[in-house]
């Protein structure tokens, strides 16, 4: 059984608060949504059927198995199963109806990297194990393409190789041509049957690196490097452009809220109006062509503790955008 949390303010509210005749500026605005229940960083979340779902998370305590998912709709969230196995620094994707949570670091600390792979069904509500990932992985991406599941990039024995999931066979493949730039605290997006890898680190050192991945021909290229370097970050697909921001610098204890989009068709990187509230760990996904920026923390490095965030900022492109 769920147990839904009454946001704020509802969604026709929102959608008036945003209206583009109330001064929207030409590039879109940024509104605040219902705060989610448990405030939390390092977490991931994914869209479905209207829903966006996030999972797991990094307190104090260490890692979460905590399970919530936020109705744009009603701009109210949802308390759920929790899944089994706590974790944070995780990935997460839906496809074919259910979601894909896979690795991260375990309850306590950054020692323990998982390799398991849980699905979670939300027509029974009901979490199951599918079958591991080739070797254990945190502070990974995961998108979908052709079908199928994409990890890439993390903390792992082999970090640039790239693992494919496919739910009708149950296996992973480990054949793909590798990321050229290793990286962890990393996003992806997928678009056209594409998966863009945004930004990360290396050695606690921030990357602007930008590129793609085209399963089909199983290739990686190169596009022009982000506006800034950053780990920590979120990335979504809006509208069909790249959107990133977030993110965190070890060295100096600072978050980011730059806002870049990056255009496929154009193939140029455009600065739009800043995320509200700088923070890192945090999570993202799209609906309805609103994206929906979500949790982390406001503070870097050993800060995250104490600065927790259960914010959710909420971007409305304008039209044109």
């Amino acid at each position: 059984m769920v147990k839904r949390v009454l946001g704020s303010v509802f969604a026709a509210v929102l959608f008036a608060a945003i209206g583009f005749s109330c001064g929207a500026v030409a590039q879109g605005k940024w509104t605040q949504g219902a705060p989610m229940p448990t405030p939390r960083s390092e977490i991931v979340a994914a869209a479905l059927n209207g829903l966006i779902y996030v999972v797991g998370g990094l307190t104090r305590q260490g890692g979460l198995t905590t399970f919530e998912a936020l109705d744009p709709a009603t701009n109210t969230w949802i308390v759920l199963p929790p899944i089994p196995e706590a974790r944070h620094h995780t990935a997460i994707a839906a496809l074919d109806g259910r979601i894909y949570v896979t690795g991260g670091f375990g309850r306590i600390g950054f020692g323990r990297v998982l390799n398991t792979t849980w699905v979670y069904e939300p027509e029974s509500g009901q979490w199951s194990k599918a079958t591991p990932m080739p070797g254990d992985r945190a502070s990974h991406a995961m998108a979908v393409a052709d079908g199928k599941l994409f990890v890439l990039g993390g903390v792992a024995d082999v970090p640039q190789s790239v693992w494919s999931y496919d739910p009708a066979t149950a296996t992973w493949d480990t054949s793909w041509t590798p990321i050229p730039n290793i990286r962890e605290h990393t996003s992806a997006a997928a678009l056209d049957g594409k998966i863009y890898v945004m930004g990360g680190r290396w050695s606690r050192g921030n990357l602007n690196v930008a590129s793609f991945f085209n399963p089909k021909a199983n290739t990686w290229t190169r596009l022009p490097n982000m506006p800034s370097s950053r780990g920590g970050l979120t990335a979504g697909t809006v509208n069909g452009r790249i959107h990133v921001t977030g993110g965190e610098e070890l060295g100096g204890g600072l978050t980011f809220n730059a806002h870049e989009v990056f255009d496929p068709v154009t193939g140029t990187w455009e600065v739009l109006a800043p995320l509200p509230t700088a923070r890192h760990g945090l999570a993202s996904a799209t609906v309805n062509g609103i994206w929906y920026v979500i949790g982390g923390a406001t503070g870097a490095g050993g800060l995250t503790y104490t600065t927790l965030s259960n914010g959710v900022e909420v971007f409305v492109p304008a039209p044109n955008n």
